[in-house]
């Protein structure tokens, strides 16, 4: 075990005493529990295999060897600000304050009917990354897309995109819109830190290599869509969900264990763990022991702000994970880990990450079963 490993779990143990994957539990969470059959299938397991065998190569130019990140990681565990961000858990997550919401209306060709916009400058808690953060000027602009005309009395899903995504047109025929619009939810796209306009590179500066950098990047999704949930529903919104996709289900999961504010959830191909899904992908530097010495590290730094390490605030019956049952990023397995620690139900699509096949089905399914008990009103 490393040194880094050792140091913290003598500090942290999760808020409800679970803890995340060894390497070797991690690495069994590859396996799909079906053979894919059809061309379909194969084709989006395909597809997937590649996507999966190519993101080692969007890794930054300068990232660092294995000793050099492991020396990093050491450093990053004995500063000051680390264990505040152990010790003091108020300060990870703080309730934002009043927020100017600018609105505007948009042109008929423009995706949507209006844009909110407000500052977002949470407050950092990682000081030796604070000018580096608050030097992307873009992303210090919160964003959310409306795509319903009238909001007063209607239920709201506020929908999180994935990684690497954001853009308002693409994320427009990334979600099944017309099962949102059959039970008469309306629709708000949200664009996560430096993702869609609030970044311009790819693949985006965040999530990173340097672990306080990735941090503050969720804090500060968490404080933006807990100002949005706030906009929603002073705007008249009868109720206001939650739909995350990938890196954005990571976020929805996340943000269940932040603050009860939230009527209903759909964390979308969701992964569990980031330092799993890098362990699965070799996205891990090294080899052997370095390898798995550095698994661990980023293990353990990333247990707070990990969903499945934390205590859930929103109740089971108002939430629905949905899993791709060929998806070899966000595995089937994310999904599963997902629904057990929420006590909720978990509902698969036989398709993958990138080739959805047939994910109307389910969402229809989980959007059925959320009006079906009430969670959701019926559409009048």
């Amino acid at each position: 075990m490393s040194v880094v490993s050792v140091a913290f779990q003598e500090t942290w143990s999760g808020p409800n005493g679970l803890g995340a994957l060894r390497p070797s539990e991690a690495h069994g969470l590859r396996a799909s529990p079906r053979s894919p059959r059809g061309c379909i299938q194969k084709l989006a397991y395909k597809v997937d295999g590649f996507m999966v065998s190519q993101l080692g190569k969007l890794q930054p130019r300068d990232l660092k060897e294995p000793p050099a990140l492991l020396e990093d990681l050491r450093g990053f565990t004995r500063s000051a600000d680390f264990q505040r961000y152990l010790g003091e858990p108020a300060h990870l997550f703080p309730a934002p304050g009043r927020i100017k919401i600018r609105k505007r209306w948009l042109a008929p060709h423009r995706v949507g009917f209006s844009e909110w916009r407000w500052q977002s400058t949470h407050p950092i808690l990682f000081r030796d990354v604070e000018d580096e953060y608050r030097s992307h000027v873009d992303n210090q602009t919160a964003l959310l897309r409306i795509l319903k005309l009238r909001i007063k009395g209607s239920p709201m899903a506020i929908l999180v995109n994935g990684f690497s995504s954001g853009h308002h047109l693409l994320e427009r025929v990334a979600w099944p819109m017309r099962e949102f619009h059959r039970r008469g939810i309306g629709v708000a796209l949200f664009a996560l830190p430096f993702h869609g306009p609030r970044g311009h590179t790819f693949p985006p500066d965040w999530p990173q290599q340097n672990t306080a950098f990735t941090i503050e990047g969720f804090r500060q999704a968490i404080w933006d869509l807990r100002i949005a949930i706030r906009a929603l529903r002073e705007a008249g919104a009868s109720h206001v969900g939650i739909v995350g996709m990938s890196l954005g289900g990571y976020t929805a999961a996340l943000l269940a264990t932040v603050t009860s504010d939230i009527d209903f959830m759909l964390p979308y191909i969701p992964i569990a763990s980031l330092p799993d899904v890098m362990y699965e992908n070799d996205l891990v530097p090294g080899t052997g022991s370095a390898r798995a010495v550095l698994y661990e590290g980023y293990r353990d730094q990333l247990v707070p702000i990990t969903p499945v390490c934390r205590q859930p605030l929103v109740a089971p019956e108002r939430i629905r994970i949905i899993s791709g049952e060929f998806d070899r990023l966000a595995t089937v397995q994310h999904g599963a880990r997902l629904s057990a620690h929420f006590g909720t139900s978990q509902i698969t699509y036989p398709g993958g990450h990138l080739i959805q096949h047939k994910r109307s089905r389910a969402f229809r399914t989980a959007l059925g079963e959320l009006t079906d008990t009430g969670v959701l009103p019926k559409r009048r």
